[in-house]
Parts: C-alpha cells; sequence; structure tokens
C-alpha cells in the first residue's frame, strides 16, 4: 500500500453561518502556551475560530535593524533556514503560504483548539495552545515526495521546540528516515500522537506506519463513535493500537470561516492532541509515556474495544 494521508472520510456540508464549536471571544494571551505541531494540508490561519491559537514565530516578527517588518522582509531573521516562517512551512511548495486548499487540516486544528480549551475559564491566566501549521500533503505529489516532505517537517517541528506533533497521514510502507526523526524527536521528549488508519485492518497483523513504528512517544489512536465503540473503518490492534476517541461525524473548522463534519482517524488523532495538550501544558516536564498514562486514567473503559486497543478505553466528547 502507498503511503498516503488519512483524510478525513465524510464531508456532510459546510456553511458560513453554521454555528461555531466555541463562541469567538476575545481575551488577553497568556505567557503560558504550548505549541503543537499540525503537520496535515495546512490550515485557514484567518479562521475565526482558529485565528488566536495560531502559532506565532517570534524569531521572524517584530522590526529588523533597518526597519522593516521581520514577516515580510524576505530574510532568515532566526537563522532557522527558513525565510519568513512566521506561522509555520509549506513544504509542498518551500515557502511560508501554509494555507489549506483541501480542508483536512483546518478541520484538526479545530478540534485540537476545542478539545485543549475545554472546561476552562478565559482570562489573562488561561493557558493557550499555539497550532505550528506544517503543510506537507499535497494530492498530485508522488507518495515519496509527501514522505520527505513529513520527514521535514517533523524535524521543523523537533527544531522549534513543538511540544506535540499531531500526524494524520500514513501507509503500510516504513520508511527509516521517517522512523530516525520520530526517535530524534523522543529524545527531546516530544509526544508524537498518530492516526491508526481508516483501513479496518488489525494492525497486530499489517503495520500501519508512523504509529506502529513501536516508539514509546508515538501514540497510535483508532476512532470511536459517541458510545465509544470503534466504528467500522477503524484500524485497530490489541497490541498496537494504545487508545481510541471520537472519530465519526466530527464537526469542526473549515477554510473561509466555514464549519463542516468529517469522520477518520484522523478526528480521533486531534481529540487526544487536544487533551495531551491540556495535560502537559499544566505539567510540562511530563515524558511521553506518562502523558498517555493519565490520558487513559481519564478515559472510559469499554469491553467492546477488548482485543481492539491496548487497554480497552476510549476517550469520549465529555473527557
Amino acid at each position: 500500500m502507498t503511503k498516503k494521508i488519512i483524510l478525513g472520510m465524510l464531508l456532510f456540508f459546510t456553511q458560513k453561518n453554521h454555528a461555531a464549536i466555541n463562541k469567538s471571544r476575545t481575551f488577553a494571551i497568556s505567557r503560558e502556551s504550548i505549541t503543537i505541531a499540525v503537520i496535515d494540508t495546512g490550515a485557514d490561519i484567518k479562521h475565526r475560530e482558529l485565528m488566536d491559537s495560531i502559532w506565532i514565530n517570534e524569531g521572524e516578527t517584530g522590526t529588523d535593524v533597518f526597519g522593516h517588518d521581520k514577516s515580510t522582509n524576505g530574510k532568515d531573521d532566526d537563522n532557522n533556514g527558513f525565510i519568513d516562517d512566521v506561522h509555520g512551512w509549506n513544504f509542498v511548495n518551500n515557502n511560508n503560504d501554509v494555507s489549506d486548499s483541501h480542508g483536512h487540516g483546518t478541520h484538526i486544528s479545530g478540534i485540537i483548539r476545542k478539545e485543549f480549551r475545554k472546561h476552562q475559564t478565559i482570562g489573562t491566566s488561561t493557558p493557550v495552545a499555539r497550532l505550528m501549521i506544517l503543510k506537507y500533503y499535497d494530492a498530485h505529489s508522488a507518495d515519496y515526495e509527501n514522505v520527505l516532505n513529513t520527514v521535514k517537517a517533523i524535524e521543523y517541528a523537533t527544531m522549534m521546540n513543538a511540544k506535540i506533533i499531531n500526524y494524520s497521514g500514513g501507509g503500510a510502507s516504513q520508511y527509516a528516515r521517517e522512523y530516525l526523526v520520530i526517535k530524534k524527536a523522543r529524545l527531546k521528549n516530544i509526544l508524537f500522537i498518530a492516526a491508526a488508519g481508516n483501513n479496518n485492518t488489525n494492525t497486530d497483523n499489517k503495520k500501519y506506519y508512523p504509529a506502529n513504528y513501536g516508539l514509546d512517544n508515538i501514540v497510535s489512536v483508532a476512532a470511536t463513535d459517541n458510545d465509544g465503540d470503534l466504528v467500522s473503518f477503524s484500524n485497530f490492534g490489541g497490541n498496537t493500537v494504545d487508545i481510541a476517541a471520537p472519530g465519526k461525524l466530527i464537526n469542526s473548522t473549515l477554510p473561509g470561516n466555514n464549519f463542516g463534519i468529517m469522520s477518520g482517524t484522523s478526528q480521533a488523532t486531534a481529540f487526544v492532541t487536544g487533551a495531551a495538550a491540556r495535560l502537559l501544558v499544566r505539567n510540562k516536564i511530563l515524558k511521553p509515556n506518562e502523558v498517555l498514562a493519565d490520558l487513559l486514567t481519564a478515559s472510559r473503559f469499554n469491553k467492546s474495544l477488548k482485543g481492539k486497543t491496548k487497554f480497552q478505553l476510549a476517550m469520549t466528547n465529555s473527557f
């Protein structure tokens, strides 16, 4: 099987006036934040539900010695090898345009933001999740190009000190460079949350990568319905899938200030990322395996997951 992004499987509607996931509101930005790298199809960084949560590279903001705006001066002001990478990077076109022409990355970003902010009181001390937008996927690119872009995006996220990487792609093939960069991220205690796949396959028998590389900073996520039961399309594995989360008919953000419904283990992965970020912003010294342990503690037992996930535990929409 070729390695492809796991796209949201069902897109039922988009509409500009649909009720927002969270009502738009203005609040003072907290100094306490956590950076989440969203490696996907890009994102609509001007979406009203996302714009206050987009990561900003401080090294590429403000003015340079000539009084020019660093974000548009065409220079690598922070010497990280990327020019004007204010909100992340587009590895498809090798520029700083992280816009999303597909919709998948914007949908994932909205779920992460919503889950992170759940149960929080808005105020000056409210922790903030910063979404670093890393565009790696293009439907017209060859598979090897998308994999190479994946590697570059993971390297960037590691260099720029993201605490969590959300990755919704995968396939049956292993790639040594991909494995090595995730292993390097592990050395910096970066949590790598990966979709288990949408093939209705037992990954104990037929592996799915990168979710099944076996590194202890990787969390493999299956998808459930609102009752916590595994949905029919989700991959599963009693030894290879860590946790399950909602992935059926999920409403989230789409480009152009739109909202819509998608289903997939991609969406489930975003739920886990948002919840993990809540844990890490409270205790940044937690190691990836400790974050997973805390997620499992707060999840709900579901006997129908026996043999489907390691712990027969699933997050719910009320997590």
